[in-house]
């Protein structure tokens, strides 16, 4: 099916041409009110592979070099016309603009945890029962991740947004992205490596930096 695929939501439009797609379409912008949504005509839908996502990857990070705040759209986002598309971003407007705000300027690495075994919540001595307690404590735990509280305080105000995803089925045990500030890779680097003892009995890899997939799809 042929139609208007979304690659991602612009904080600005792009000061000279945006190029290409992957599939060799001219690129252009759809103006939300503010908001821009970078779009191309396709004569059908992408099929996912490794070689359709690194291209994708790679025009966004072309893109991403002359704009403050760029949001990726899910992969494969076809609509049949600008029409359709305005509406549906439009009534997330509130939502698509706060997210741009965050990762304006910034740009996301990702931390894996591994481990034979979880580090206990900080809640583990509660013995309430409950359904509902048993519920929030849940909730809780698949926001934390104590076994890099260490690294979080050497991060510190270079992490400016944090996504947590607990796995908790070793060797891997958590998934962390974080939003940091274009440039500020290598030093988030730095951190990682000097805290490497510090984190034992658990260790961590770093991948990055990339765009910031995890902080808010477009679509």
């Amino acid at each position: 099916m042929s139609g208007v695929y979304l690659y991602a939501l612009l904080g600005a439009n792009p000061a000279t041409s945006p190029g290409v797609g992957v599939s060799d379409e001219p690129l252009r912008t759809v103006d939300l009110g503010g908001l821009f949504a970078l779009v191309g005509d396709v004569p059908a839908a992408l099929a996912p592979s490794p070689a359709t996502l690194t291209a994708q990857d790679a025009v966004l990070r072309r893109l991403a070099t002359g704009v403050d705040a760029i949001l990726p759209a899910r992969f494969g986002t076809l609509v049949a016309d600008d029409a359709t598309l305005v509406e549906s971003l439009t009534a997330r407007r509130t939502e698509l603009t706060r997210a741009l705000a965050q990762v304006s300027g910034c740009e996301q690495m990702t931390l894996r945890v591994w481990g034979e075994q979880a580090a206990p919540p900080a809640d583990a001595g509660v013995t309430d029962a409950g359904p509902g307690a048993r519920y929030l404590a849940a909730r809780r735990r698949a926001r934390q991740v104590p076994e890099v509280d260490t690294l979080r305080r050497r991060l510190g105000a270079l992490v400016k947004a944090e996504r947590v995803e607990r796995h908790d089925r070793p060797p891997l045990l958590a998934t962390v992205q974080h939003l940091v500030p274009r440039g500020e890779s290598a030093q988030y680097l730095a951190e990682v490596e000097a805290a490497g003892a510090q984190l034992a009995p658990w260790r961590v890899t770093v991948t990055g930096p990339w765009l910031p997939y995890a902080f808010g799809g477009a679509a």
